[in-house]
Formats: structure tokens, sequence, C-alpha cells
């Protein structure tokens, strides 16, 4: 299976020069959760995440009018070809810890975008040729590096589980405890 049968052909661009709000605002028209970075030429140079953007906004005490995707964006430029094999890539975003892959022609220009989320929703569950141990393995692999960081408070996530320490586990199948604090996020809702 090649990526061109499983990319997203449309995709939203943003240039290194947009703000973060307009960044902000196009994923939330368009329902994206990336945007790849675009030189005056055209040309793929980076990618911009939802995640980049909330990481950015919330370690500086700025406006997101007044912080470009360039300052925020990786410096290192991950990309696929369309005719990549599938395995390919998801061993490219594995390797590098990237859930999107911009997809390039021979002189880089952007002809799609795949993420793990196409490979899942195409490919997986029996669709495919690609075994539901293959994604497996790579979505590990891709999430590994963030479930075993320190948060900037010094608290560790549970090794494999991705969620902080000191969490507090909430069951969805009973009824909520009269007798239980609620989280001050909680109360003043």
């Amino acid at each position: 299976m090649l990526v061109k049968d499983l990319m997203t052909r449309e995709v939203s661009t943003c240039h290194p020069d947009n703000n973060l709000a307009e960044l902000a605002e196009l994923m939330w028209s368009r329902r994206c959760g990336a945007l790849p970075i675009l030189d005056s030429a055209g040309k793929v140079t980076g990618i911009v995440t939802d995640r980049d953007i909330c990481i950015a906004l919330g370690t500086r005490n700025v406006r997101a009018s007044e912080v470009l995707a360039q300052e925020v964006s990786s410096p290192r430029n991950v990309c696929c070809a369309p005719h990549d094999d599938v395995r390919d890539a998801l061993r490219t975003m594995a390797a590098q810890g990237v859930e999107r892959l911009p997809v390039v022609d021979e002189a880089g220009y952007l002809v799609g975008i795949l993420s793990v989320h196409d490979v899942v929703f195409r490919a997986g569950g029996g669709c495919s040729c690609l075994g539901d141990r293959e994604l497996i393995d790579a979505m590990k692999a891709i999430l590994e590096e963030r479930i075993h960081e320190l948060h900037a408070d010094g608290t560790e996530f549970c090794p494999g589980i991705g969620v902080p320490m000191r969490h507090e586990w909430t069951s969805f199948d009973s009824a909520p405890d009269p007798h239980r604090s609620r989280p001050a996020y909680e109360a003043a809702a």
C-alpha cells in the first residue's frame, strides 16, 4: 500500500510569516491539527501543529498575534513521497516522533499530508495488508518520547500510560461520589 492511497489531498497550509492567531483560526475553520509551512516558492519547509501553538503560547507571555509560524516550527523538515510504502512512512513517523508527514513530489511541492490517523482509519482493522500490531507499534514509538518526559513541575508520567502520576482516575460507569471534593476547575463551572 502506498502513501498516495491513504494521504489527505486537500491540505491547508501557511507561510513562515503567518502569526499563531492566524494559524489557530485556520486550524479551527478547516478542522485540522497541522499546517505545512510553504516558502515563497511554494515548497514545504516545515510544519506547525496545534500542539506547537499551545506550547509556544503556554510558555511565553505574549499574544498569539506576536509569534510567527517560523518561530515555533521544528527545525527539521520530515516528509515522505506519494509513492513511498506506507510501512516506510510509519517507520519515519516512529523514528522522528511525529504524527503527520507532509507528502511532497520530487521537486519538494506539497501534494498531500499523511497522518497516523489516516493510516488507522483507512488501512487499519483488517482493511489492508497492514497488521494492527504494526499500527500499534508505530503509535507507541511516536508517542514514547512524550510519555516519558517530565512535566514542567517535575512530576513524572506513568510509564507506558501517559498521564501524570498524581492523576485521579474517574470512572464514567458509576455515579459521582458526593463526598469527593471537586477540582477547582469544576467548582468554578
